[in-house]
């Protein structure tokens, strides 16, 4: 592994440059780490630098947005945070009670975690936090199955098997079995740009890739489609980041 240094839209940009003998197209990622390009085992160096003038409109669009999200406060699992919740936040307020078992009650722009009184701060704020990933991708599969399956239903496309993930980049994905898989980050979101995602989806159960057809299917579904892809991409999630 190598770094080499490349000045796209005015900035210098360094990335790391891999080998994989397994690949035959080259591979880009962008990550916590930046940006990082595998190429084919016999490729030749500047064929890298090629693919990144190629891709730089989508490469510096997410750096910024993956700096944008580090710029975020991490969740702490303290009381007072603010939780996203479709567009808005929610108040974490941590509860001390004599249960060893931790509950979460979710009130009018509040978000309530009871937890074991007898705990220190530090397991304390560590179980809170486990206990808000468990209730976020609860609430968000109790939301998002039924608009995918809804939307899979309009097209007439098979009922698919929705499950939900913590991922920290792609929104959702389709597999060739008909199982869709949705990021529990976007219950953060406002719902209509939920609402696209999940209409995304759906449309891959009869078009596996972004063609013509796919896009005809999702004007049939959703006429904003485009401008709700644009507001997802522009905008951060509020709350604190986890």
């Amino acid at each position: 592994m190598s770094t080499r240094t490349i000045r796209l839209d005015g900035r210098e940009l360094a990335y790391t440059l891999a080998r994989s003998s397994r690949r035959r197209t080259i591979g880009l990622k962008v990550g916590p780490d930046g940006l990082s390009v595998t190429l084919p085992r016999f490729a030749r160096e500047g064929e890298a630098d090629r693919a990144v003038r190629e891709k730089a409109g989508w490469i510096l669009d997410r750096l910024d947005k993956q700096a944008r999200r580090q710029a975020r406060p991490a969740l702490q699992g303290v009381d007072g945070e603010a939780i996203g919740w479709l567009g808005g936040t929610l108040t974490l307020r941590v509860i001390a009670h004599a249960k060893a078992r931790t509950a979460i009650h979710q009130g009018e722009g509040v978000l309530d975690v009871r937890v074991d009184e007898r705990l220190d701060a530090a397991l304390r704020a560590a179980t809170v936090r486990r206990a808000l990933s468990r209730w976020r991708r609860t609430a968000a599969l109790a939301l998002m199955a039924p608009k995918v399956t809804g939307y899979a239903r309009a097209l007439g496309a098979p009922r698919p098997v929705v499950r939900v993930r913590e991922q920290a980049s792609r929104w959702g994905s389709c597999s060739a079995d008909g199982s869709i898989r949705m990021n529990a980050r976007l219950i953060a979101f406002d719902e209509a740009l939920i609402d696209y995602v999940c209409a995304h989806e759906a449309c891959h159960l009869l078009e596996m890739n972004h063609s013509a057809r796919f896009h005809a299917l999702l004007d049939g579904l959703m006429t904003d489609h485009r401008a709700r892809r644009k507001r997802l991409r522009d905008c951060e999630p509020p709350g604190v980041e986890f």
